[in-house]
């Protein structure tokens, strides 16, 4: 079996002379932001405002990934997170990968310049632009340069917050959440 590829040739094309940057098959119009500026803007922003950036920016990850894998449906999971891993690359995200505990998606983000209330939209939005279907996240960690995000169902996402919340460490919580679903 031949280990999936990202391909980034052509990925990203500056037309110096129009001033701008197109990104992916559709080519869409993209910024290149400063994340210091993006970090102003959402510690200034309502949390309502910060979620719909983080779904947007996930929404072109997704669909870039999704334009790139010739059917999702019979993709296999490395081809997958191969695709998104390079865009969310690309995007200026940082290195993502994904951990599977039990039945539980996490994702992993090492070196993301992102606050977490865009990371968790983003990487649900993501998932949901390449799927097609809705995905929950949240925050397990962000510690040691290296975010993770577990992404499930809307229960198991309230039952691992309010977990966390409650003081249970992180690695708890998905294990419960794994006898929970037995």
């Amino acid at each position: 079996m031949v280990a999936p590829s990202f391909d980034a040739t052509n990925a990203v094309q500056f037309d110096l002379g129009r001033g701008s940057v197109r990104s992916g098959a559709e080519q869409d119009s993209v910024l290149l932001v400063p994340s210091k500026a993006l970090a102003q803007l959402v510690a200034a922003a309502p949390e309502e405002a910060a979620e719909a950036l983080g779904h947007a920016l996930g929404d072109g990850i997704g669909r870039r990934a999704c334009g790139r894998l010739q059917d999702v449906a019979t993709a296999s999971v490395e081809a997958v997170v191969t695709q998104l891993a390079g865009e969310a690359a690309l995007a200026g995200i940082g290195a993502l990968a994904v951990e599977r505990w039990g039945r539980a998606l996490v994702v992993l983000v090492d070196g993301c310049p992102l606050a977490s209330s865009l990371l968790v939209p983003l990487i649900a939005s993501a998932l949901e632009a390449t799927f097609g279907r809705k995905v929950w996240g949240v925050l397990l960690s962000n510690e040691g340069g290296v975010a993770r995000v577990l992404v499930a169902s809307e229960r198991g996402v309230e039952r691992v917050r309010g977990w966390i919340a409650s003081g249970v460490p992180w690695g708890d919580a998905l294990t419960r959440l794994q006898g929970d679903a037995a």
